[in-house]
């Protein structure tokens, strides 16, 4: 009876002292190295070795400051520096159309004719006037050389001699009358002509031969100089005054745009509007760019990149940004390894990089891959590549002024 009451005593003490040194185990406080030998439980240094996650293996970049382009974006269009509405000068009818609509013009040439005959019949009939008025003035001179060699001997009247002067003086207008009217009919036969007035392309035309073209109404054809050809667009007083500074000092550039945003041709400033539109508050730059494939024509609208110099900026890849709400912000790696979100207020993207105008400092260290698996004090093992740099140069994209 004593032996049994024995044993579930100590049945009860051994178990009591096993629930002891769970709840102890488990508050975290170590075994006795024997007792954790005998129930075979891993000691504390065992056990927080075993609860800290592997370093997650990320690439990163260390934050560096390079110099870059100062450039802005704007919609522009293309004109022509030279742009002719050809309009009919005479009436008549369009006798011949010898040259291609839309094709190229040489200065000089032929684009149409204009049935010349009532301008020659004109002419003819302007210079027969002509010679009765000269007729008329030489008989209005003798007379008043006769009225004068006769008033010397008394035998004339001052009357009669400021007769012949007053003769005399509308035999001259008469004359120089008839010579007028022969330099207009000259004209009409030099108008009769249409020629073209510099190198260029001419338009589609919708007068042909036999149309009756009137004078001063009738559009004939354009003729637009395609090469070299002009960037205009409408800058900011920001901007204008950038550029104004930027040619004093030799450094202002225009780059013309494709679709994906890649520089495709350059363009040089050479003119700047005498004053800003009071209406929009923007002032109108042109610059002119070689087109020898008239890949640009009037009327085209571009997006044109306007450099004005340069300057340092941090830089980080474009991929290690991400979005918290309306925040931009950026893992970064302290010295232990812990990665922290570091809100960031970025600037211009040149290549691959982007500008960060806050919020980081040069040589700290960014994540750029497993953006998705970031969170705060997440220990990682960064694997550090080459500097941020602006990808050949690149030019910034700017912001799209218009």
């Amino acid at each position: 009876m004593r032996s049994g009451l024995g044993f579930v005593i100590t049945g009860l003490v051994i178990g009591s002292l096993g629930l002891a040194g769970g709840a102890w185990w488990a508050a975290g406080r170590p075994l006795p190295g024997f007792l954790a030998h005998h129930l075979k439980l891993p000691s504390r240094a065992e056990t927080k070795q075993a609860r800290e996650e592997p370093r997650l293996a990320v690439k990163a970049v260390r934050v560096s400051r390079q110099e870059v382009p100062v450039a802005f974006e704007y919609t522009g269009t293309i004109i022509s520096p030279r742009d002719a509405a050809l309009q009919a000068r005479v009436t008549g009818f369009v006798v011949e159309r010898p040259f291609e609509p839309g094709g190229h013009v040489k200065k000089g040439q032929v684009l149409f004719r204009i049935d010349s005959r009532p301008f020659e019949v004109a002419l003819k009939s302007a210079e027969a006037l002509r010679d009765q008025a000269k007729a008329t003035l030489d008989f209005a001179q003798a007379e008043v050389n006769r009225t004068e060699q006769l008033a010397d001997k008394g035998f004339a009247t001052e009357q009669r001699a400021q007769q012949n002067q007053s003769n005399l003086a509308t035999a001259t207008a008469k004359l120089n009358e008839a010579e007028a009217a022969i330099a207009r009919e000259r004209l009409n036969l030099e108008y009769a002509l249409i020629r073209a007035p510099f190198d260029g392309r001419s338009s589609l035309s919708l007068a042909n031969t036999g149309d009756m073209v009137i004078e001063n109404q009738t559009n004939l054809v354009s003729v637009v100089q395609v090469n070299p050809i002009d960037v205009q667009m409408a800058l900011s007083s920001e901007d204008a005054e950038a550029v104004r500074a930027a040619l004093a000092e030799g450094r202002a550039k225009v780059q013309l745009l494709d679709v994906q945003r890649e520089p495709v041709r350059e363009a040089t400033i050479y003119r700047l509007d005498n004053r800003f539109d009071p209406r929009t508050g923007r002032r109108l730059i042109q610059a002119w760019l070689a087109n020898e494939d008239e890949r640009y024509l009037p009327g085209r609208f571009v997006r044109a990149r306007v450099e004005v110099g340069r300057q340092e900026r941090l830089l980080v890849p474009t991929v290690a940004l991400s979005a918290q709400l309306d925040q931009q912000v950026v893992w970064t790696v302290d010295e232990s390894g812990s990665v922290h979100m570091t809100p960031i207020e970025i600037g211009d993207a040149y290549g691959d990089a982007t500008a960060v105008l806050k919020g980081l400092k040069p040589d700290m260290v960014v994540v750029t891959d497993h953006l998705q698996s970031m969170r705060q004090n997440l220990k990682v093992e960064p694997r550090i590549g080459d500097e941020v740099s602006a990808v050949q140069n690149s030019p910034a994209e700017g912001e799209a002024r218009h």
